[in-house]
C-alpha cells in the first residue's frame, strides 16, 4: 500500500510541476516558487499499557531542520491546483528522548543524539477562487499531505531506577497520510502587497511506523498503525511582495498540530516473529512549526 501511494504521489507531483509548459499560456496561469525555511517540531511515539496509561514514550526532536523545496501552482479561470515538495535535514543538534513508566511513576529517562535524520513533505491542493468586491479572494480547498520521517538515534545516556546508564540507539521511520479540507483567504492590501491566511482540518489521517531497538542481548522491533479523524490541523500565514510582472518575494509560516491518534501494533519483543499485541495500544502525535521565504516566477 505504501509503495503504490508513494508512486501515485510522485507521478501526480511530476505532472503538476511540469504540465504548465505543455499548455497554451493564454489558457493557463502558472507559477513556480523555490523556497527555503527552518522548521521546529517533535514527533511522539507512545505505548500504552493494558489499562490505557502511558508506559513508554519516544520524543523525536526536530530543532531545527532546514527545508529546501519548490511549489508550483496552475490556475484556470477560478480553479487552481498546486503541488509542493520539501526535503528537510538537521541544521543543528537534535535528540530523541526515551521515557518509561511503571504504575504511573517514571523510572527511566535517556537522551539520544540523532545521528542521521531526514523528512520529506509533499502537498497536493485543489481549490476554487471566490472573488469579492473588496479585493479579497476566498478559496475553499482540499489538500492531500504526505510526510515521511526517517531518524536514527545513537547511543544514549540517562537514569534508570536512580542509576546512571548507557543504552543502545533506536531507528524510526514513519509514513503519514493526511487529507485536509479548509479555507484560504487572500487580500490585496496594495498593488504590490498580498496577504493570505488559511486554516485546514483533517477529516482523515493515517500513520504507519516502524522502529528498531538496537542491543546485544535483546534487540527488537515494532510496527504500529494509527488512524484519526479531525485530530490534525494546520494554519498557514503568508505575505507576497510583487517586484514586477513576473517576479515576487514572499514570507510564509505554517503550523501543524493536533491530538494523539491511537492504534494497534506488532512486535517481536516476546517472540522471534512480529505478532499483534492484543492487550496494548500505541499512539503517535506530530507538531511542526515552519517559517521561511520563497521567490516566485509567474506567467
Amino acid at each position: 500500500m505504501i509503495y503504490k501511494m508513494k508512486r501515485l504521489i510522485s507521478t501526480i507531483l511530476f505532472l503538476l510541476l511540469t504540465s504548465p509548459f505543455c499548455f497554451c499560456l493564454s489558457d493557463f496561469q502558472f507559477s513556480v516558487a523555490p523556497r527555503v525555511s527552518l522548521s521546529f517540531g517533535e514527533l511522539n511515539e507512545i505505548l500504552y499499557g493494558y489499562d490505557d496509561t502511558i508506559i513508554s514514550q519516544l520524543d523525536w526532536e526536530q530543532k531545527p531542520f532546514l527545508d529546501i523545496g519548490i511549489k508550483s501552482e496552475i490556475t484556470f479561470k477560478n480553479f487552481l491546483v498546486s503541488a509542493s515538495f520539501d526535503y528537510s535535514f538537521p541544521a543543528g543538534t537534535s535528540y530523541m528522548y526515551d521515557s518509561d513508566w511503571d504504575d504511573g511513576k517514571k523510572y527511566s529517562f535517556t537522551t539520544h543524539p540523532l545521528e542521521t535524520a531526514k523528512r520529506i513533505n509533499t502537498e497536493l491542493t485543489l481549490g476554487y477562487k471566490i472573488e469579492t468586491p473588496m479585493k479579497i479572494e476566498v478559496i475553499p480547498e482540499i489538500q492531500f499531505n504526505y510526510i515521511f520521517s526517517d531518524f536514527e538515534a545513537g547511543i544514549g545516556s540517562g537514569i534508570r531506577h536512580e542509576r546512571n546508564i548507557r543504552v543502545y540507539g533506536i531507528d524510526y521511520r514513519q509514513h503519514a497520510f493526511l487529507l485536509f479540507t479548509g479555507l484560504n483567504v487572500k487580500a490585496e492590501v496594495s498593488p504590490k502587497v498580498l496577504l493570505e491566511a488559511a486554516f485546514y482540518t483533517a477529516p482523515w489521517n493515517y500513520q504507519e511506523s516502524y522502529d528498531h531497538h538496537h542491543g546485544v542481548k535483546h534487540p527488537f522491533s515494532t510496527q504500529d498503525f494509527q488512524q484519526g479523524s479531525f485530530s490534525k490541523h494546520k494554519i498557514e500565514i503568508g505575505s507576497n511582495f510583487q517586484i514586477n510582472q513576473f517576479f515576487s518575494l514572499g514570507l510564509f509560516t505554517s503550523i501543524l498540530f493536533g491530538t494523539t491518534d491511537k492504534g494497534y501494533f506488532y512486535s517481536d519483543y516476546y517472540t522471534t516473529n512480529m505478532e499483534l499485541i492484543k492487550t496494548q495500544k500505541c499512539g503517535s502525535a506530530y507538531h511542526l512549526l515552519k517559517a521561511g521565504s520563497h521567490f516566485t516566477f509567474s506567467l
